[in-house]
């Protein structure tokens, strides 16, 4: 089967440093990116034992075995959980880009409240003149596609 089957990956993500490690010298990374995922801050990863948020701190480290990072939106623009409302956004995607890392965002909805406009959110994320992240990962890649400017066929 092997022989008939011939499948190109651009993309593997996982939230496990370990399997990306194993596996970068086994990929072309001219045509496959790992992109290591955060969860939430305070999960551990189970290759490295820590929190993914110390994870975090050493960008240069995560550089040494993916060339991206997808993280949740609020580790980019933090909202505050009591008054829900925006904290000002972090350095992490100016600091992984200083390194070379990509970054894509994820966590994107379109069910929050009637007044809310995922639209705009996705924009302040893509280009807001401080940062722009590298790609988004969304549920919705209708709303996605709209705030990039494609327009539906």
């Amino acid at each position: 089967m092997k022989n008939f089957v011939r499948l190109n990956v651009s993309y593997i993500s996982s939230p496990e440093a370990g399997f990306l490690r194993s596996i970068r010298t086994l990929i072309n990374p001219k045509t496959t990116k790992l992109v290591f995922r955060f969860p939430e801050n305070e999960e551990v990863d189970p290759s490295t034992n820590q929190s993914y948020a110390s994870l975090l701190k050493n960008l240069t480290s995560i550089k040494t075995f993916a060339s991206g990072i997808l993280v949740p939106k609020d580790y980019i623009w933090p909202v505050d959980p009591k008054s829900h409302y925006l904290q000002p956004h972090t350095s992490l995607v100016s600091n992984a880009h200083t390194v070379g890392l990509e970054v894509f965002a994820s966590t994107f909805v379109n069910d929050i409240p009637i007044s809310y406009d995922p639209v705009s959110e996705h924009l302040s994320f893509i280009e807001n003149g401080n940062f722009s992240v590298d790609s988004v990962l969304s549920d919705f890649p209708l709303t996605s596609s709209a705030a990039i400017g494609y327009t539906r066929v």
